[in-house]
């Protein structure tokens, strides 16, 4: 989930900087590899860190808050093509964004500051962070995004997508040395619709909810 999510940030900032025309790019897997940016700079995307909790232990559940560093690296630091206007930019093209299909909140910044200047170019990071989740028992949980939902303006869509968890326990009475009342087997009911296209609540719609 974590590639998958990466690659759907380095889409929807690509679609909203079109016009600064920058280089935007995952960060090579060798450091020594890393490109110098070009007049007009660059900006390299990569997973940085997770921080874990525990939500429930029947069956066992972790939120995963996953940040993602950007870094942007310019020539210049104040004109249109400069550090203040991409920041701006960036931050607006990832706040708010879903970036998989699935049980997961939406994309926040976090914290964003100067490194280094360094032979002329000024070197800017982004951290952006979204909560995903992890279930005992369960390895696929998320699917890529629509590309034309990661392409448009954030300023255009809505929450593309609602994640609705149901948690239903199986229990038995005394058995043997057994005490009363004990969980036998849980099951976790995991579906993603588009929001605002049904109604949990109506009669009918429980189809559109199936164990995954």
């Amino acid at each position: 989930m974590l590639a998958e999510a990466e690659a759907a940030i380095v889409k929807r900032v690509e679609a909203v900087l079109s016009p600064f025309e920058v280089t935007i790019a995952p960060f090579p897997g060798d450091s020594d590899q890393q490109p110098k940016p070009g007049r007009k700079g660059m900006i390299l995307i990569g997973y940085k860190r997770s921080r874990h909790r525990v939500t429930s232990i029947q069956p066992m559940t972790i939120e995963v808050i996953a940040e993602f560093e950007l870094s942007l690296q310019l020539k210049d630091l104040r004109t249109h093509r400069g550090a203040y206007p991409l920041l701006d930019t960036v931050r607006y093209a990832i706040t708010g964004l879903i970036p998989l299909k699935g049980p997961l909140s939406k994309c926040y910044p976090v914290q964003e500051g100067f490194i280094k200047a360094e032979d002329g170019i000024w070197y800017y990071a982004m951290v952006v962070a979204v909560a995903m989740m992890q279930v005992e028992g369960q390895q696929q949980l998320y699917r890529k995004a629509d590309d034309d939902y990661l392409e448009r303006d954030p300023a255009l869509g809505v929450r593309p997508y609602n994640a609705t968890q149901i948690q239903v326990a199986v229990r038995r009475s005394h058995v043997e040395d057994l005490p009363d009342n004990v969980v036998d087997r849980t099951f976790a009911v995991i579906k993603t619709v588009p929001t605002g296209l049904i109604d949990f609540s109506a009669p009918g719609n429980s189809h559109y909810i199936e164990m995954l």
